[in-house]
């Protein structure tokens, strides 16, 4: 028991030595920092309820106890399970010379894209450069603080970096991953085309799992490199989001 407690003391200083570097680095209103935040505090706390009782000798009742290991042991091993598919599907390498690149949007800042969404342009336009007949659709509609839409942007990095316009095609209505997905189909005018989901590797599986149940059979995805400091962060955070998706039949 002492064993545990402290690996959950361990446990609950790394995260807050985490949320540190998160607030440090990207700002206290940085998305999905306060779960770090909490994590650690209940880790703290737990450690010194476990304390308390080891020093009190109050031993919990055998169903108790077995209940609880029960739902520790579920918990994990699906966390492990969801987490290795999303690593498993983010380190897959797409075909060459796809019909279509769908790259998925994110946030913007005013007119200036941030480095998620950087990393999945680079990739994009380093494939478009090596795949001269693929099109691409810039997918992302115009959320709060976003002074042009994040498709718009999208092409114009695409455009200074050297891919013609012409080969570029805008959705700028969507608002979430199932929207970037459903109206760039729209803009798909061949069938049964070979489309890559150009996003950050802690994306793909979902993404990809999304696009599979809105119908795009003959579907890949193209893995981009993520934020080194945020990465931790981002592949907890997605166990969430693909969580998420499939209790609400998105995926």
């Amino acid at each position: 028991m002492k064993v545990i407690s402290y690996l959950i003391l361990v446990l609950g200083v790394f995260c807050l030595i985490y949320y540190g570097v998160i607030i440090s680095y990207a700002g206290i209103g940085s998305s999905f920092s306060w779960f770090w935040l909490a994590a650690g505090i209940f880790s703290i706390v737990l450690f010194f309820i476990i304390g308390y009782m080891i020093k009190q000798n109050i031993r919990l009742h055998g169903f108790l106890r077995g209940l609880i290991v029960l739902l520790f042991i579920s918990g994990l091993s699906i966390f492990i399970f969801i987490e290795a598919l999303i690593i498993y599907h983010g380190n897959k390498k797409a075909d060459s010379n796809m019909d279509y690149l769908i790259v998925l949007g994110a946030q913007v800042r005013g007119t200036r894209i941030t480095n998620s969404l950087y990393h999945r342009l680079n990739r994009a336009a380093t494939y478009l450069k090596d795949n001269p007949e693929t099109l691409v659709i810039v997918s992302g509609g115009q959320g709060p603080g976003e002074d042009i839409s994040e498709a718009e942007a999208m092409k114009n990095f695409l455009i200074e970096n050297g891919i013609d316009e012409d080969r570029i095609l805008m959705e700028d209505k969507s608002t979430n991953t199932n929207e970037n997905i459903l109206y760039s189909k729209k803009l798909i005018s061949k069938d049964n085309a070979k489309v890559a989901l150009v996003t950050n590797g802690f994306h793909v599986f979902r993404s990809v799992s999304i696009a599979k149940k809105q119908g795009l059979t003959n579907i890949q995805g193209l893995s981009a490199p993520s934020d080194k400091i945020l990465t931790i962060s981002y592949y907890v955070r997605e166990i969430f989001g693909v969580v998420k998706y499939f209790v609400f039949g998105n995926m």
